[in-house]
């Protein structure tokens, strides 16, 4: 289960008088521009460009999501049903268990989130929950931090930006992390959530040969797999489309894995994991994954819209001469060490405008930054242009065109 609370003030910023006020549920909300009069002086510079060079941006905006969770969803009478499910279905397939003695022993897994339907962005997703090691009114993640929320059993990777956009155009699948057989299926239930209830989710759990359980559940209604109950699915094989269904407050994938015994697994190794050794993953991504998700150049700042309608990213790369122009960076794990570097090219390769930027905050799961120029590139030239950002050892760039 998923939830974003309001974020703090002091981590919402602009710098442009006419900003428009961010829209959002209770639920959810994501820092968009705010007037600079109402912001503190600190609040309102935290996206203001720095080192600037060539011709600066007229207004700068930005923010992040701030990321919270507040007990756990899934219901012991939920989790209950399910182990039955499960359990039974093996019974009748005849799957055989791993010797008890062979607890705790997992590797191997492949990512459980793919591109999908034309999506080509850099990334799509950020984390909110790792599993909470600690319980009992404490709160611990693998790596000894507290990115969880209190009796968290799985790992929660929301979609980011246009969570409920990218769901829509099913833009992200969920696939197997490892090979097995299906012992549990679920579709045909809401999937629009936007708050803590008691509805039923649309999802998979997958058996596999040494009788470890992965659970994948969230998805949209509709896209789960056809395969049944009993049907063997290969790694990396299509399982269905990030949704909001079931006890959730945004699009996202709950993974949740156990081992032959039933014994919680964590698949992420840390120092803080006390849960199993070693690593579940063929290649564990850190615990800060810090980059850029997405681009985008258009005529207006991204509108985001209340729980659960579909963002609109505003997304255009077919510019006019001084037409208003808005330049966007979204990022995952941005830390605030991380200097960013900008800059927007002219079609001979000479440089319009550069920057840099940090992000205010020492650490933002998901964060945005803005830069508008109310009229961009009076005289042209005409041509192809690029955005481009430098961002932790990798360089991002988007393409768009500007003409008379």
């Amino acid at each position: 289960m998923l939830r974003k609370n309001r974020m703090p003030e002091h981590h919402r910023a602009s710098n442009n008088a006419n900003a428009r006020r961010a829209r959002g549920a209770p639920a959810l909300c994501l820092a968009l521009a705010l007037a600079a009069s109402s912001l503190p002086a600190s609040a309102a510079d935290d996206a203001a460009p720095r080192d600037v060079s060539g011709t600066a941006p007229n207004a700068s905006a930005g923010g992040a999501y701030a990321v919270a969770e507040h007990g756990e969803h899934l219901s012991p009478q939920f989790r209950q049903r399910a182990w039955n499910d499960i359990r039974d279905n093996a019974r009748k397939l005849k799957l055989a268990a791993a010797p008890r003695s062979s607890a705790r022993s997992l590797g191997g897994f492949a990512w459980p989130l793919a591109l999908n339907n034309g999506l080509a962005d850099p990334g799509y997703h950020a984390i909110s929950n790792y599993v909470d090691q600690a319980g009992a009114g404490q709160v611990l993640d693998y790596s000894c931090g507290a990115r969880s929320y209190d009796g968290h059993r799985g790992t929660d990777y929301y979609l980011w930006p246009f969570s409920w956009y990218k769901m829509d155009n099913n833009q992200v699948k969920v696939i197997a992390a490892a090979a097995g057989t299906i012992v549990g299926r679920y579709d045909g239930n809401f999937d629009r959530s936007c708050s803590v209830n008691n509805n039923n989710w649309n999802a998979v759990y997958v058996q596999h040969a040494d009788g470890s359980v992965a659970w994948y559940g969230h998805m949209k209604n509709g896209s789960v797999t056809a395969k049944g109950v009993g049907a063997s699915v290969a790694q990396g094989e299509y399982l269905g489309i990030v949704g909001s269904s079931g006890s959730s407050t945004e699009p996202h994938l709950h993974f949740e894995v156990y081992d032959a015994n039933a014994n919680l697994i964590d698949p992420y190794a840390g120092s803080c994991n006390g849960l199993n050794l070693s690593s579940a993953w063929a290649a564990q991504r850190p615990y800060y994954d810090s980059a850029i998700n997405k681009l985008i150049v258009g005529n207006a700042q991204p509108a985001f819209a209340s729980c659960p309608n579909a963002e609109s990213p505003n997304e255009n790369t077919a510019l006019r001469y001084g037409q208003q122009a808005s330049f966007s960076a979204f990022y995952r794990d941005q830390l605030n060490g991380q200097q960013s570097q900008y800059r927007i090219l002219r079609p001979n390769g000479t440089v319009f405008a550069s920057w840099t930027h940090n992000g205010p905050a020492p650490h933002y799961a998901s964060s945005w930054w803005n830069w508008t120029w109310s009229s961009f590139a009076p005289s042209g030239p005409a041509g192809v242009w690029r955005f481009e950002v430098a961002y932790n050892g990798t360089t991002y760039s988007k393409n768009f065109t500007l003409s008379p």
